[in-house]
């Protein structure tokens, strides 16, 4: 039985930041619309201020009403983790773990991941949102999230960091690439080659754009894509290569369709992998487990494919 705790002003609100209107609130909870418009109303004469900015298509949330959200957010996710803890205090292993995730990661690590994990603890779900590094961080600190596994996470206090490591940047051929076989290659030989690449909304291509530019100037990549399944696809044909890590391409390696080569150069910059939780509130037992399991199954995963 849920233990309910979050006010219900707070929860009406939080719906219709969600559905983006009082009627879609009202479909969303079966409650009239009416009372729930009562609520908002009462709550912003509360605050002093307007929680949202009502217009003809719906409402949306004003920078008051963003900061009220959060707080209904925390308040929900500490009501989740006191009674995973009460659960847990009577020796059950219960809850719900929300991470937030990467795409590469959707395709290697995570289904594994998952099927191994609950296995071992059945009676453990998961909420899996894939997003961006940038958006893993702002929902971790939000409370959407209980855990970000993600890539070159920006220092913060307001995260605590489980587990990171490196992920050196290599040259990703299939067969039939003048590549394959390779022990080793440079940033100036793979630039000789038709280079392939993700597009600049996807984590990868920032931050090689940020410390080498020229690899992308003066024209754009033969291929570029924001699909990292059609990039791994066009990459098996063996006509193109990609600089990624392999972490992006682990199951393509493990199967030998793909070869990843070790860029040589001095002072190459690598990316890193974190798992993170947010420094200001306790885990719950649950997410716990899931941070331990996920620090030690990651690594083992990368050693496995590196020898």
């Amino acid at each position: 039985m849920a233990l309910n705790l979050l006010p219900r002003p707070l929860h009406y609100l939080e719906t219709v930041a969600r559905e983006g209107s009082i009627q879609g609130a009202s479909r969303a909870l079966g409650i009239a619309a009416s009372a729930i418009d009562r609520q908002i109303i009462a709550l912003e004469d509360a605050c002093q201020t307007p929680l949202f900015e009502r217009h003809a298509r719906g409402m949306r949330l004003t920078s008051a009403g963003e900061v009220a959200v959060s707080l209904a957010r925390r308040w929900r996710a500490d009501e989740e983790r006191v009674d995973e803890e009460i659960r847990s205090m009577r020796g059950q292993q219960f809850g719900t773990v929300r991470l937030g995730a990467m795409d590469s990661l959707a395709n290697s690590i995570l289904p594994d991941f998952v099927t191994e994990f609950s296995a071992r603890y059945p009676r453990i779900r998961f909420a899996i949102d894939i997003m961006t590094p940038k958006e893993a961080a702002q929902e971790l600190e939000l409370g959407s999230i209980d855990m970000a596994l993600a890539f070159n996470l920006a220092p913060s206090r307001a995260h605590h960091v489980l587990w990171t490591t490196p992920l050196p940047f290599g040259c990703v051929v299939g067969k039939s690439h003048p590549l394959w076989g390779q022990t080793g290659t440079t940033m100036a030989e793979a630039s000789k080659h038709e280079l392939a690449s993700q597009s600049r909304v996807l984590p990868v291509r920032e931050y090689l754009e940020k410390r080498y530019g020229w690899l992308f100037d003066p024209i754009e990549p033969a291929l570029v894509t924001n699909s990292l399944q059609f990039l791994k696809q066009v990459l098996i044909s063996g006509k193109y290569l990609a600089i990624t890590s392999q972490l992006d391409v682990l199951r393509e390696i493990e199967d030998g369709s793909l070869s990843f080569i070790p860029l040589t150069d001095q002072g190459l910059r690598p990316q890193s992998i974190s798992v993170a939780v947010d420094a200001r509130r306790p885990l719950s037992r649950a997410a716990r487990l899931v941070g331990e399991t996920l620090s030690e199954m990651v690594p083992a995963r990368l050693g496995h494919v590196a020898t």
